[in-house]
């Protein structure tokens, strides 16, 4: 059998962590009361599963298996999204809809950090460059799905003030 690949252990947590995403997605889309919101947090799900697949289904093919490994904030975390929050505040316990300056981090996503190994193989590179560009465009339907949702809020917002108004 060949060497260990040096990246197995990024493809590893990379499975978990979408599988850990699903559950996140999944717990919010189904407590969601906004059925325009709900398609767009199910898409999400769904493309964080089929992502946990695909690097679990790498794995397998370079002759390894998962590692699952347990996240007591994930469980924690969904608890909060099959809570009664608002979906504002479910938005921003992930980072959407607050003010760059309440955000941790210094705004890049390192996504392609995820290259750097220079021993990764061509299939694996694809499957990571898809990751990539995928997890981008999650960020930029989440980020419309907020300001969608945002813009049904003052909509209703202002219905109603008219209403009171009569």
């Amino acid at each position: 059998m060949a060497a260990k690949p040096s990246y197995i252990g990024q493809l590893n947590a990379i499975a978990n962590g979408e599988r850990g995403g699903y559950e996140l997605f999944k717990a919010w889309g189904d407590a969601t009361k906004d059925k325009s919101l709900k398609p767009t947090l199910d898409m999400v799900a769904v493309r964080e599963m089929e992502h946990s697949w695909a690097f679990e289904k790498r794995l397998s093919e370079l002759g390894f298996s998962l590692r699952p490994t347990t996240n007591a904030a994930l469980k924690k975390q969904v608890r909060y999204l099959k809570s009664k929050a608002s979906d504002k505040e479910k938005f921003a316990s992930f980072g959407v809809g607050i003010e760059k300056e309440q955000r941790t981090g210094d705004g890049t996503d390192n996504l392609l950090q995820l290259l750097a190994d220079k021993t990764i193989d061509p299939q694996t590179g694809a499957l990571i460059g898809r990751f990539i560009s995928e997890e981008r465009d999650t960020g930029r339907q989440l980020l419309k799905a907020h300001k969608a949702m945002q813009r049904r809020q003052q909509a209703k917002k202002l219905r109603e003030t008219k209403e009171a108004q009569k």
